[in-house]
């Protein structure tokens, strides 16, 4: 799937024909950024999984599943072999018993959080003390985390918050739900600076 070819705020030619066709509110333009956030989430897991076959890590999961499926299926036609596989070469034995034991643990795990398609969890196994999976982690682990505003004393300084509020949610370091109430502080920011002066007042002299 290739990745989709996005302008300065980050949306495919669709996605700003439709902005520019339906919204209207801030329920709008939660809906588009909601629909452009999907459309990458698509994008960045089928990106993950065309380049996991030609990994060398996908050559090894890939000769590990085989062989461990073969043993399963040796065991369920001819249970006693168990025990000679333990009794001559308990080494490899324990390998299998102990990825069978992981695996039995893992479907009783708790199951990754992260939203697929429609607002489904990914339901894989989730990492020990995380609530995603190892794949979702990796993922959210490269999303940029800072996000700041300048002090918002003038018309100026508002502006270039409303640029890096805009920005934050191109790149993703600004949560929707954040940004609206973001849009609102400056908004009573923008109706407000005409009202204030931060600047000290000078005191005229008298004279003597």
């Amino acid at each position: 799937m290739p990745k989709s070819i996005e302008n300065h705020n980050g949306f495919t030619e669709e996605e700003e024909r439709l902005w520019d066709e339906t919204v209207e509110t801030g329920e709008d333009m939660r809906r588009m950024f909601n629909m452009r956030d999907e459309r990458r989430r698509r994008e960045r897991e089928e990106e993950l999984k065309e380049q996991w076959p030609s990994t060398e890590a996908a050559r090894l999961f890939t000769q590990l599943g085989e062989a461990f499926t073969a043993c399963q299926k040796l065991l369920e036609r001819n249970p006693a072999i168990e025990a000679t596989a333990r009794l001559a070469d308990g080494e490899r034995h324990d390998v299998f018993t102990m990825l069978r034991d992981n695996l039995e643990k893992a479907n009783r795990a708790p199951r990754c959080e992260y939203p697929r398609s429609g607002g489904r969890p990914c339901r894989a196994p989730k990492v020990r003390g995380q609530k995603y999976c190892c794949m979702h982690v990796a993922m959210e682990a490269v999303r940029p985390t800072k996000f700041s505003l300048p002090a918002l004393d003038d018309a100026n300084s508002i502006q270039v918050a409303l640029n890096k509020t805009a920005q934050g949610l191109v790149d993703g370091t600004l949560e929707e739900k954040v940004a609206t109430k973001l849009a609102y502080v400056l908004q009573v920011a923008m109706s407000n600076v005409d009202k204030v002066n931060f600047e000290p007042e000078e005191v005229e002299e008298s004279a003597s």
